[in-house]
């Protein structure tokens, strides 16, 4: 390959959880491509020439979530203790 052609990269992705609300709620934050090394490589060879090409792809980016358990699921005949939940 030419000098500088990128041959090889890794791919890491992380997610890190926190509960709360009683274990009902969920913040998590996930980064993508954590050593930002995603690129897209491509060599084209010819017999009249070798061709290097490299081009930016989706890059490292984060996201923030969050997501929350309404109800649970109980045993058979629980009737659990009378909550409910309103949208108006």
């Amino acid at each position: 390959m030419a000098e500088g052609f990128q041959k090889s990269a890794w791919f890491w992705n992380s997610t890190l959880t926190y509960s709360l609300l009683k274990d009902k709620g969920l913040i998590s934050l996930k980064v993508y491509d954590l050593l930002n090394q995603n690129t897209n490589s491509r060599r084209v060879a010819r017999q009249d020439y070798i061709q290097d090409s490299q081009s930016t792809v989706l890059r490292q980016y984060f996201m923030l979530g969050f997501s929350y358990k309404f109800n649970n699921l109980g045993s058979k005949g629980e009737t659990g203790d009378g909550d409910f939940f309103y949208i108006d």
